[in-house]
């Protein structure tokens, strides 16, 4: 615990991360990842290299973009660094391992934004001087910038975490919870009209499991129904005793090689069963 304090008082984010909480749940993420590198290291290298043969199909050499980098314990910075003439790694707080690779890799640039683009909204919300949008309007997080390609990295079932404690019980649970999932899937609307070869890789499901005993499962993507996708893998991000005992915690974790093809080949799927 000391350890951590000590890592949050050396690397607080800005107003925006510390806001959404950023800062502090990217020195937890680091601190669990020290004390379960075995068990997370087949979901760190299953997800780089879904990013590596997503981003080997991109017909352009230009921009690669990645969302949710974070520590980019999950992110081949270097490889693609080597692939496409700049790298712009996006996340609402770069921890300082983000930050060492983009001062030693020249063409590595570092953008600090809500990806939602929702985090001033909510907060008006919460002070009763607004109501939420619906639908909840697509982002826009990088105003001009054409990528060639694109990953959303363990990120689309992590948005709307941290408006859960902000927006507490002052709306009705069928309004938070239509405004949660319209994050989602606005999230994958937004990926699905980018320029270039897009990749998403995300949770699907937080599980606790006793061997093959599922003791309980949440969906994690607040209702979103994703298209069948290219791969699939667990990752056993809390092994016992990490949070108890009892039990150990899962992700079930899908990855889209060709996001817009899925995305639009499931909209078109859905739009052709409403006429029928």
């Amino acid at each position: 615990m000391l350890r951590e304090l000590f890592a949050l008082w050396r690397d607080r984010g800005s107003r925006l991360a510390r806001s959404l909480g950023q800062d502090r749940e990217a020195v937890s993420i680091d601190a669990r990842h020290r004390r379960c590198r075995a068990a997370w290291e087949p979901h760190l290298a299953a997800t780089k290299r879904l990013v590596l043969d997503a981003a080997a199909l991109a017909s352009g050499r230009g921009t690669a973009v990645v969302l949710g980098s974070g520590a980019c314990l999950d992110v081949p910075v270097a490889e693609l660094a080597g692939q496409f003439a700049e790298v712009v790694l996006v996340d609402a707080h770069h921890p300082w391992q983000a930050r060492k690779l983009a001062k030693e890799i020249p063409n590595v640039r570092l953008v600090a934004v809500d990806v939602t683009g929702l985090a001033g909204i909510v907060r008006d919300v919460a002070k009763g001087r607004a109501a939420l949008p619906s639908p909840v309007p697509l982002p826009d997080p990088l105003p001009g910038l054409v990528p060639d390609f694109t990953a959303s990295v363990n990120l689309a079932s992590q948005l709307p975490i941290p408006f859960y404690s902000r927006l507490g019980r002052r709306l009705s649970d069928e309004a938070r919870q239509a405004f949660y999932t319209g994050i989602i899937a606005a999230h994958g609307d937004w990926l699905a009209g980018l320029p270039g070869r897009v990749c998403l890789c995300c949770d699907t499901a937080w599980e606790r499991v006793d061997g093959e005993n599922v003791l309980e499962r949440r969906d994690a993507l607040e209702g979103v129904a994703l298209p069948p996708p290219d791969r699939t893998w667990t990752w056993v991000i809390a092994p016992r005793p990490e949070e108890s005992p009892a039990y150990d915690r899962q992700n079930r974790v899908v990855g889209y090689l060709d996001f817009v093809a899925a995305w639009r080949g499931r909209k078109a799927s859905e739009k052709s069963a409403a006429m029928a």
